[in-house]
This record gives C-alpha cells, structure tokens and sequence, in this order.
C-alpha cells in the first residue's frame, strides 16, 4: 500500500510578531509573503498588519527582511510535538 500523502509545507521555527507601534500599514510585507497570510487591518482608524493565519505560515522572514519600518521580528515556536501556551497566541 501507498503511504498517505504528507504536506509540502515546511513546520515554521519562528512566526512573524508585529509591533503596531512602529506598523504604519504601508503593506510592503503583505506584498512579499509567499503563503499570503498577513492582511491589513483598520484598528483606531489606522491601517496595521497582522497575521490571519498563523498554521499556514512558513516561517521564511520575508515580511520582517522587507518591512522599512522594523515592525516585524520573528519568535520562535515550540516544536510540533510540544504543547505551550506562547503556540495559542498565534491560534485564531
């Protein structure tokens, strides 16, 4: 018997954590992000970056190597198998 197919995407060591202090919504990071899973929202009447998708992220930094701002860094996460509470902040 075949095995079951098994995904393509890469576990991420590390996600995006946004700063909305420095985030001015100028959406170059969107505009970079291969899985498209950063989006902008309107929060107070201004424009903000945020991650919509935490389980789909792969992790590669590009939205933190592009922002002009340095409002993007990336946090690591625990591994897969490991349960912490710091992995349900990114859960929707």
């Amino acid at each position: 018997m075949d095995a079951p197919p098994t995904s393509a995407r890469p576990v991420p060591v590390a996600l995006p954590r946004i700063d909305p202090a420095r985030c001015t919504g100028c959406g170059w990071c969107i505009a970079v992000c291969p899985p498209h899973v950063l989006s902008l929202q309107v929060v107070d009447w201004k424009k903000r970056s945020v991650l919509d998708d935490a389980g789909g992220c792969t992790g590669c930094a590009k939205c933190a190597v592009r922002c002009p701002f340095g409002a993007i860094h990336m946090q690591k996460v625990p591994a897969p198998n490991s349960r912490s509470p710091e992995l349900d902040r990114y859960s929707p």
